[in-house]
């Protein structure tokens, strides 16, 4: 697959903020909310550009101005646009399959609360440039994602000609560059709450995002909400495939793969092909490096991405990745919180990218990571040493004031002194259980890497759960902790999962239902979350043959 690394076209997208004052006139209508004015916020060039986009967008979709009142542009990108949209006619539809049946303790609770009584949508423009195969599997990706926590939902799609438009819920969401070095501890907690829960959700249907960054991660540090979005270039996991490296493919308990055993004899050329690569190291700089004429066969596998959030296994070329990259890519955010830097990596291209994480990692732990996926790894530039720092070393190196909390909360009573102790101990002790957590998400073997449901276990992300959630889950007679509580399970499983099946003829997924009857469901119904049955259960699935 080609390097699709800059697509930058998520909902929400940054956009820049004029100057000037908005234009009182424009703004005195009192039926309009502030979502709808934001385009008056801009400079008068660019309302222009996008207020012409909008009329080309409501003349090639016709079908548009039925049910939107598109207001402003939110980004624009490689492959799509995205606007905002005042949804006119929300009320008259089903909106329950996208919204889901979060439950109120759950972070993921205002995906399906009520809405308020103007409701806004980001409608996402997909140019025709993108080919009808990478639509097809992007809109079908988001279909499968419905019910999942933390990440944008498919509302419903257009197509006119060769036009297709996504329509998507809108989340207010603020530039990470703004708040990615002032926001506290609590709100990073938030962050990766938020981020490892979308995570985990669609890891456990088998898709990969394959582009988590903070432009496609929508944040509200207000409301500590954020959202997982551009699902672009987004790919489905397939399981037990035979592996062409030193560890296996993603499998249903292993996610990430295991490392494979070796033969003596396979043990044995590595080991060569190792010292090899060593002594090419130590030669002459005409020796280290790619053949002008470089008559190996060329190693192809999937690079898509963005550059600075790529992982090894993605730039040596694994032809057997796996979630794990998504893991990857959600560390090297949490480094640029912890090291107040962003970007932290800012490679040209896959080679530079390498010698990035060698200047840090060291020499040997890169040569170790090339063996995983049947490569080599040689360099002779003084600067990669042969054991390099730490991810904590790192962090303390960008950030020499890691370890002194923001006095955003100073103590106001008379033992004033002994609170600003506890404080500090207590911010000390959470930073120390992020650079942890930093340290296994940037784990070089993804086999090694953690997941994204133990992220939620760490002790940096786990929050105990409610009495009140802890007697739900007594009263359906099951037994769950932290996140399980909240968790949607994928289609067909569950406490009620005995009561779905797939139709072997259709390939629908269908419930059965008291009395002998069954119902074919869309995508986002049927879902149950944690403990709980799903909506057509809740007054008990265990039916009779002669029910069903």
């Amino acid at each position: 697959m080609d390097d699709e690394g800059d697509d930058q076209d998520a909902e929400g997208e940054d956009v820049e903020l004029a100057d000037e004052q908005p234009n009182e006139e424009a703004l005195s209508d009192g039926d309009e909310t502030d979502e709808e004015r934001t385009i008056y916020l801009k400079k008068p060039e660019e309302r222009s550009q996008i207020e012409d986009e909008i009329r080309d967008l409501e003349h090639t979709v016709p079908m548009l101005k039925k049910d939107y009142k598109l207001v402003d542009r939110l980004g624009e990108g490689t492959f799509s646009s995205v606007y905002k949209a005042l949804d006119i006619n929300y009320t008259g539809y089903y909106n329950h399959p996208w919204r889901g049946n979060h439950p109120v303790a759950s972070s993921a609770f205002y995906q399906s609360a009520v809405p308020p009584s103007k409701v806004f949508v980001a409608l996402k423009r997909i140019y025709v440039t993108s080919s009808p195969a990478r639509i097809l599997n992007e809109i079908s990706i988001l279909e499968d994602c419905r019910g999942c926590r933390h990440v944008s939902q498919l509302i419903t799609a257009f197509r006119c000609n060769d036009q297709v438009v996504a329509v998507m819920p809108y989340f207010r969401n603020d530039d990470f560059r703004m708040y990615y070095q002032t926001l506290p501890i609590s709100g990073i907690q938030g962050y990766f709450r938020c981020l490892f829960r979308a995570l985990r959700d669609i890891h456990s249907r088998q898709i990969v995002h394959r582009d988590v960054k903070p432009a496609n991660f929508l944040f509200d540090p207000r409301e500590s909400h954020g959202t997982l979005c551009d699902f672009g270039l987004a790919q489905r996991v397939e399981l037990d495939v035979a592996s062409s490296c030193n560890h296996t493919g993603p499998s249903q308990d292993y996610p990430h793969g295991q490392i494979s055993p070796l033969t003596q004899a396979e043990a044995t050329r590595i080991k060569n092909l190792m010292i090899d690569a060593r002594k090419k190291s130590a030669g002459p700089a005409e020796r280290v490096g790619i053949p002008a004429e470089d008559s190996r066969p060329s190693v192809k596998a999937n690079r898509a991405g963005t550059r600075g959030f790529r992982a090894p296994e993605v730039l040596f070329k694994c032809q057997n990745q796996s979630v794990a990259i998504d893991i990857w890519s959600a560390g090297t955010i949490l480094l640029s919180f912890l090291a107040c830097k962003f970007p932290i990596f800012n490679a040209n291209d896959d080679i530079e990218a390498l010698m990035e994480l060698a200047a840090i990692l060291g020499k040997r732990k890169m040569e170790k990571c090339a063996q995983l996926h049947n490569r080599t790894f040689a360099t002779n530039v003084p600067a990669v040493v042969d054991r390099g720092l730490t991810w904590q070393e790192t962090v303390e190196r960008f950030n020499p004031h890691l370890y002194y909390p923001a006095p955003t909360d100073p103590p106001s009573h008379s033992h004033r002194a002994q609170q600003a102790h506890e404080y500090s101990e207590k911010h000390n002790t959470l930073i120390a259980s992020a650079l942890d957590l930093l340290t296994q998400c940037l784990e070089t073997d993804p086999t090694k890497r953690i997941t994204a449901r133990e992220a939620l276990y760490h002790p940096f992300l786990v929050e105990p759960l409610s009495e009140e959630v802890k007697a739900e889950c007594e009263r359906w007679g099951v037994n769950v902790s932290g996140d399980d509580a909240f968790f949607p399970w994928p289609p067909g499983n569950g406490v009620c999962g005995t009561a779905h099946f797939v139709d072997p003829v259709t390939d629908q997924h269908c419930v059965r239902i008291a009395r002998g009857r069954t119902r074919v469901l869309v995508a986002g119904e049927g879902i149950a979350i944690g403990a709980r049955p799903c909506e057509f259960h809740t007054g008990g699935w265990d039916f009779d043959a002669e029910d069903c």
